[in-house]
């Protein structure tokens, strides 16, 4: 199975549908995958304009959404081979990305158990390697 087997190329396909779906997810097309497989997926984003909040810094729901969607696509690449459904997200928020920065979102596949799986994400400024958030999350897959 091609989500098994990972791969850069499958999780691309994967954003390209979710980000053209419309609805919420078009705040997804500017991320894109840089490299995935084995459990993993790396994204990368240039913050702009409409990933602002108030304060005129990466909104903090679309941060919660990319730990979300990139460690979702990480999970996909695993033996199981399945998204899952949120059970629990959780965001540290660390230091705030401001427009034309580029970040990194990196997500790893902790453990994949019989119900449950285990993520870490790691969103971080591309230029200086600032932790920007962190983020775990734990998906139903059974």
């Amino acid at each position: 199975m091609a989500a098994a087997n990972g791969g850069k190329k499958f999780l691309q396909q994967v954003m390209k549908i979710v980000s053209e779906g419309g609805g919420f997810d078009k705040n997804l097309s500017k991320l894109r995958v840089v490299a995935g497989g084995n459990g993993k997926c790396v994204a990368e984003m240039t913050v702009e304009k409409e990933h602002e909040n108030r304060g005129g810094t990466l909104h903090g729901g679309l941060t919660a959404t990319l730990v979300d969607v990139v460690s979702t696509m990480a999970l996909m690449t695993t033996e199981k081979a399945v998204p899952g459904v949120s059970v629990d997200i959780n965001v540290s928020y660390m230091k705030a990305a401001t427009t034309g920065q580029e970040i990194i979102i990196n997500a790893e596949t902790l453990r994949v158990g019989r119900n449950l799986a285990f993520l870490s994400v790691d969103i971080t400024n591309k230029e200086s390697g600032a932790l920007i958030a962190k983020g775990s999350h734990t998906k139903y897959i059974g």
